[in-house]
């Protein structure tokens, strides 16, 4: 109960700030006369590598998408401050994105929160959100954000939500009745081929770790040690690295490409990639990589891979935490051949559809 009274006080006083700077703290945003406008919403600037390669994945798809149109990025911390130029300004042929990720739910609530905000202040405008996975805890705080998002996305007469594994589908059926939604893969896919990566070459040498230490994880400290010593007892290199950039208080786009390029080249750098974060995962596809994937506590991984990556040779899922059942794991990645990764550009035809 605690913890829910201390929500709805955040909840309330977060609403009455973002009501404050979208009233009276207005950033300019300058919007073409002549051209379509694609508001981009939800931009982070925070040191998470997996949705700063969302970002860059979105602006591709769009500029490939629609060449001719006026693309406008906003910092999501700059949602409520941008929103009455954009307000005031748009007309029926422009379209408003909001970024996409792994953050729709109670884990990340603000930034749920200024989608919602959002949400409630443009219910004249089409508003899609690029793919997403849905997650609510199942407790008295999960349960109130839960409601307090189902009404807004339900309430908002044209909105698309895009998820990207079918767990957040059927969630969104259960949870947004009246919102049109869609099943399409993480926007990251669409970045597939684009990496100049060389085939690895058996047998392994080289073993990248790449593991959460957040919330999210589901590794215990102790078995992370015991990883650590049987890849190491196994493999002639074993490097640890992590797709958030905890060096970099800002990413903007200063600096997000160089950034992006760099953990890539950590990910080119190994024979195989052990992860338990999605766009862990994603980034060894990216560049090529065998990949060995630990469960997390939640539904994105899993549902992430039995919904598109099933039938791809060189990823393969953990779910028990065993050092025996990793050791045999990576034996089997060992003995079969390189794959040709899965052309996912074809999947996101609703997508495409959803944005005309």
């Amino acid at each position: 109960m605690y913890k829910l009274i201390k929500r709805l006080i955040r909840i309330f006083l977060s609403n009455i700030w973002m009501d404050f700077q979208y009233l009276f703290m207005h950033k300019n945003v300058v919007m073409s006369k002549t051209r379509r406008n694609i508001i981009l919403f939800g931009i982070p600037n925070y040191s998470n590598l997996g949705d700063q390669a969302i970002v860059i994945a979105e602006q591709k798809f769009i500029k490939d998408k629609f060449p001719n149109a006026n693309l406008i990025m906003i910092p999501e911390t700059d949602t409520a401050v941008c929103l009455w130029k954009i307000k005031s300004a748009v007309t029926n042929n422009d379209l408003i994105i909001y970024q996409g990720g792994g953050n729709l739910g109670s884990l990340y609530p603000s930034i749920e929160r200024r989608r919602r905000f959002l949400i409630r202040k443009m219910k004249k405008q089409k508003i899609v959100i690029f793919p997403q996975s849905i997650f609510f805890e199942d407790n008295l705080v999960g349960n109130y954000e839960r409601r307090l998002s189902s009404k807004t996305y339900n309430d908002h007469p044209n909105l698309v939500l895009a998820v990207r594994e079918r767990y957040s589908l059927n969630m969104a059926a259960k949870f947004f009745s009246t919102t049109k939604c869609i099943l399409v893969p993480d926007i990251v896919f669409y970045l597939v081929g684009m990496l100049d990566s060389k085939k690895v070459k058996k047998p392994f040498r080289r073993i990248l770790l790449v593991l959460r230490d957040d919330d999210e994880g589901c590794l215990t400290s102790q078995f992370k040690a015991k990883l650590i010593s049987s890849l190491e007892k196994r493999f002639e290199l074993v490097r640890t690295t992590d797709t958030m950039d905890h060096e970099r208080s800002v990413i903007n786009r200063d600096n997000r490409m160089d950034l992006l390029d760099e953990k890539w080249s950590e990910f080119t750098w190994a024979d195989l990639v052990v992860t338990d974060r999605l766009h862990g995962t994603l980034f060894s596809i990216l560049t090529r990589r065998p990949c060995l994937v630990f469960a997390n506590n939640n539904h994105k991984i899993e549902s992430t891979i039995s919904t598109w990556l099933k039938n791809l040779e060189t990823v393969k899922l953990v779910n028990e935490y065993s050092i025996e059942k990793v050791e045999n794991i990576i034996d089997g990645l060992e003995s079969r051949p390189q794959d040709s990764y899965i052309d996912m550009r074809k999947k996101y035809f609703p997508l495409i559809k959803s944005l005309q």
